[in-house]
């Protein structure tokens, strides 16, 4: 990173002889500086938990301002600075802090060293507009370089974690060759910062706006891995109030296929019962927009399960329906199917189908003749029932 004040030597204005009395002790400057912290310390986050550190930290700053206010800058000067803050910024990151209190620190670093300067005539009047440049710029600078060596170790930390989950998430569904013994599990948690729920539920995620953002962004509590083959998400306790709400609006140009909640011990069968959803869901037999439950399309799973059989029942249920045209066989299909959902009324399959219910009454007389008594057997309408659903979801199957 080029730094501002790294890109020029100091203004000419700055530079242009020595001042006519010293600047003031670096010293005094520091020992100012920590007592106005300490007084302005009520209702702000300031590093005066460690004091050593503290003066070191300021020492190194003022000296390097007042050395350039003198000689303008040096390479070595740079350096110093710039690695000095960069670690204070790392350390921070890796204590869990913010850089507020470098902020704070920084505030009455150049408040104490304007009002000290200007005080003490070491810079002329015609000098101190462009110090008082110099001050705010030298300021923005020192907390550039802490904020980048606060931002490799974020960086860093971030991605450990997203590994560490990556792996407690391989390890919950069962694909990691072992299965976890209870301590390993905690001891996987803990350091993935991941609470262990009772009961979870797995949904596979896919993509459905190109031009929405590059990833959802799930509570935290999530589990989410999109690297994986099959992108998806480990859902804590989805049933608790608002879950899937909140999942579902977290999405953000996904679409999310979940599975079945279940023990945590289980989520690879969760995993199993997203995958049979989604493959209804990629053949069109189910529309996918949002969040499709695995509960919501019992039916159509169990349908779908044994297709070979279902197409058999098909066979022998819908044969008198075989002489047709393919057309003519699917409108008397669809008539039937609706006949038998509305209770056998006429007008209110009419309305499902969005046809005259003269039409239906029609289709139904001919049906009749078709099928016969076989149409009044309780048994024989159930299995219709199935095999007709199946033909709406699957496609014909006789």
């Amino acid at each position: 990173m080029t730094y501002r004040w790294q890109e020029a030597a100091a203004p000419e204005v700055l530079r242009a002889g020595p001042p006519p009395r010293p600047l003031p002790p670096v010293s005094e400057l520091v020992d100012e500086v920590l007592a106005e912290l300490a007084y302005t310390a009520r209702g702000h986050p300031h590093p005066l938990e460690h004091l050593e550190e503290t003066r070191r930290v300021l020492t190194t700053a003022l000296r390097a301002f007042l050395d350039r206010v003198e000689h303008g800058p040096t390479s070595e000067n740079r350096d110093a600075l710039v690695r000095v803050f960069r670690a204070f910024g790392a350390d921070e990151a890796g204590r869990g802090r913010t850089l507020e209190c470098l902020h704070h620190g920084m505030r009455v670093a150049a408040a104490v060293t304007w009002r000290r300067v200007a005080g003490s005539g070491a810079v002329s009047p015609d000098r101190m507009a462009a110090l008082g440049d110099e001050v705010f710029a030298f300021q923005e600078e020192v907390s550039a370089a802490a904020s980048e060596g606060y931002a490799r170790v974020r960086e860093a930390g971030v991605e450990e974690l997203r590994r560490r989950r990556s792996r407690l998430l391989e390890v919950l569904l069962g694909e990691s060759g072992t299965a976890p013994t209870p301590g390993a599990l905690a001891t996987l948690a803990r350091s993935a910062r991941w609470r262990v729920p009772e009961r979870v539920a797995v949904a596979l995620l896919y993509r459905e706006d190109v031009e929405g953002p590059s990833a959802p962004a799930p509570p935290s509590d999530v589990l989410v891995d999109l690297e994986r083959a099959e992108p998806c998400a480990l859902i804590p306790d989805p049933e608790g109030p608002g879950r899937l709400r909140s999942l579902e609006r977290s999405l953000r140009g996904f679409g999310a296929v979940m599975g079945p909640t279940v023990p945590i011990i289980e989520a690879s069968l969760s995993l199993s019962r997203a995958r049979e959803l989604a493959e209804l869901v990629r053949s069109g037999a189910i529309p996918g927009a949002g969040l499709s439950r695995w509960d919501d399309h019992l039916s159509e799973l169990l349908l779908s399960r044994d297709t070979a059989l279902v197409a058999a029942m098909a066979r022998r249920l819908l044969a008198p329906l075989r002489g047709m045209r393919g057309p003519q066989r699917d409108r008397m299909a669809d008539t039937l199917l609706a006949w038998l959902e509305s209770g056998f009324n006429a007008n209110e399959a009419a309305e499902r189908l969005r046809i005259h219910p003269q039409t239906v009454r029609y289709r139904m007389r001919r049906l009749e003749e078709l099928f016969g008594a076989r149409l009044r057997e309780p048994d024989t309408r159930f299995e219709l029932g199935l095999v007709l659903r199946a033909r709406r979801l699957l496609g014909p199957l006789e």
